[in-house]
């Protein structure tokens, strides 16, 4: 028993380990005022699979854009989750404000996937939903995009907190030159002092 023991702690550490990520060394980045805000765009299938799963956004031609908020202050910080917006400017077109999808519309796009184009915006969910075993298959995909989201709307003190937002780019990632990621709205709990928006250009992060 204590040999099976031994040799199963042995394998688990001749395994791969996955260096975490310093969010202060990806290219789409912003920092003031002790927070910094990151991200990183997963436009690569492999990858999208490797973190996401066989059924990922990229299937529904939505970005799935791991986020990052460190907060290296003394007080807790607050996001409006609800005003983050990817922003797209595309040459000869408006600049495009582009909400961050829900779970459950997602994964509906994800198993219904229609063609879309960034510059016409598509209709807005809901779709209908899947019966029977198809809503199983439903709500296991919601619940696992769900789990892989961006956790919290409060980073506490010293805190890194990082998960994914998915946007619909109606698989147009080459329009991730022209985008940025906006954050309009954080406030520290506790204290008073304003806090300036974050913008992350995706320009520099390039393919993946």
């Amino acid at each position: 028993m204590r040999f099976a023991l031994v040799a199963t702690l042995l394998f688990a550490f001749a395994l791969p380990q996955t260096a975490p990520v310093d969010p202060a060394k990806l290219p789409a980045r912003d920092s003031h005022q002790g927070i910094l805000v990151a991200c990183d765009p997963y436009q690569n299938p492999h990858r999208a699979r490797q973190a996401i799963g066989k059924e990922n956004p990229l299937k529904a031609g939505v970005l799935p854009l791991e986020v990052y908020v460190r907060n290296s202050t003394r007080w807790p910080l607050a996001i409006s989750m609800d005003k983050i917006r990817l922003e797209v400017k595309l040459p000869g077109s408006d600049r495009q404000q582009i909400e961050p999808l829900g779970s459950g519309d997602l994964a509906t796009m994800i198993l219904h996937p229609h063609p879309a184009n960034v510059e016409v915006p598509r209709e807005r969910l809901p779709l209908p939903l899947p019966r029977g075993n198809k809503e199983k298959k439903w709500r296991a995909l919601r619940d696992r995009l769900e789990s892989l989201s961006f956790p919290a709307a409060v980073v506490a003190p010293g805190a890194t907190v990082h998960g994914f937002l998915y946007f619909d780019l109606g698989g147009r990632y080459d329009a991730l030159r022209y985008a940025q990621l906006y954050v309009p709205e954080l406030k520290f709990l506790g204290n008073s002092q304003s806090i300036m928006f974050f913008q992350a250009a995706l320009s520099g992060a390039g393919p993946d």
